[in-house]
């Protein structure tokens, strides 16, 4: 938790009561409006998908009143075995360009990560190859940078859909990243997420064995991660998607957002957003054209060497960015790209499905993404 008038305890808990005295009736009404269809926020949507993300919204909006930031993960916990953490790469020479830069706000620091189903352990006389060729998903939560989540459950829900036979992954890596503060901004997340793809390498998986999965503001740094690989001619991953993706990191983005009709409805509250833009983007700096690109990449679009599968929601507030940095990419020579929205589905549909009953819309927009990597 920040410090702030937040940080007094007592005053938390007085305003939190407060906080869930007004909403609580909140939503109970809405439990009530919205078994009337055409009173729901977005007609077409079910009931359930209806007050998910009403109740979704009300806790967002609560975390992002107090500032809460929940804390990584440093030891095993129910996790067990399946727990790692990671140290940052030994080879100094990898961190170089935006991460090497002696300005850089953040610096490499060990990261922790759940694997699911199970821990993809590197050949050796105690644990010799089984013969089996690993598919590893590494995955990059949303959350505006800002926000985590309890890693054991958010890492079987996922593990449970990118496992299945829609996708057919054998291993999931669900990495921790640090949640981005104004003494530790960017490139903090994507530092992290580079010392994790580069552990699964170290594993002795092979690069077109890995696919890079994030969504919402874990899309935007699996996008950095994309063009830091380039940029340093770096091994590349089999693939990547990116669902919801939080590609306008701006508080003019934000504002936009702010007015327009899905500030009503969509899961994701605009006060969380304007606290991500802030906490992420380095500030008393000049940013270069450079960072500008790894951090705000609408409007910044690069080369890819690795087929990367976007997927929206038609009735999220972060649509219209995203359908405009979807066309920008496509648009760079020797890109592979494929964009697809989901038609009536909120912002970050993917991750929230065990929440809004979204599991049917997830899988087919993984057998879709299946489809365009084999491709």
């Amino acid at each position: 938790m920040s410090s702030s008038i937040w940080s007094s305890l007592p005053f938390v808990a007085i305003w939190s009561v407060g906080y869930w005295a007004v909403h609580v009736p909140h939503l109970l009404f809405l439990s009530l409006r919205n078994t009337i269809k055409p009173l729901r926020p977005v007609p077409q949507w079910s009931y359930r998908l209806s007050m998910g993300t009403a109740v979704l919204r009300a806790v967002f909006r609560y975390i992002g009143a107090l500032r809460y930031q929940q804390p990584l993960q440093l030891t095993p916990g129910r996790s067990g075995d399946r727990f790692v953490r990671i140290a940052p790469p030994a080879d100094a020479s990898l961190f170089r360009g935006v991460f090497g830069a002696p300005s850089a706000m953040a610096k490499p620091a060990p990261v922790s990560a759940v694997w699911s189903p199970a821990p993809v352990v590197a050949p050796s006389s105690s644990h010799p190859s089984d013969g089996r060729r690993r598919k590893v998903v590494i995955y990059a939560a949303g959350g505006a940078f800002v926000t985590g989540f309890d890693p054991e459950m958010s890492s079987r829900f996922t593990s449970a859909l990118v496992t299945s036979e829609h996708f057919g992954a054998t291993n999931l890596l669900f990495v921790q990243y640090r949640l981005a503060t104004r003494a530790d901004p960017f490139p903090g997340g994507v530092l992290d997420l580079f010392t994790a793809y580069q552990h699964v390498l170290g594993l002795g998986v092979a690069p077109a064995d890995i696919v890079l999965i994030g969504d919402s503001a874990g899309g935007n740094l699996v996008l950095a991660l994309l063009r830091y690989l380039v940029d340093q001619k770096l091994p590349q991953p089999g693939g990547a998607l990116v669902f919801s993706p939080w590609v306008e990191i701006t508080r003019e983005a934000v504002v936009k957002i702010e007015h327009s009709h899905t500030n009503r409805y969509d899961i994701m509250d605009v006060p969380v957003l304007f606290w991500g833009v802030d906490a992420y983007r380095p500030k008393g700096k000049a940013l270069t054209q450079e960072e500008e690109g790894y951090i705000s990449p609408m409007d910044h679009p690069f080369r890819l060497e690795t087929p990367l599968y976007i997927e929206a929601g038609g009735a999220e507030g972060l649509l219209e960015s995203i359908v405009t940095f979807a066309g920008q990419m496509a648009d760079v020579k020797g890109n592979r790209v494929q964009f697809h929205i989901t038609e009536d589905m909120p912002h970050d549909f993917f991750v929230a499905y065990p929440f809004i009953g979204a599991k049917k819309e997830s899988c087919e927009a993984l057998k879709r993404a299946k489809l365009f990597l084999e491709g």
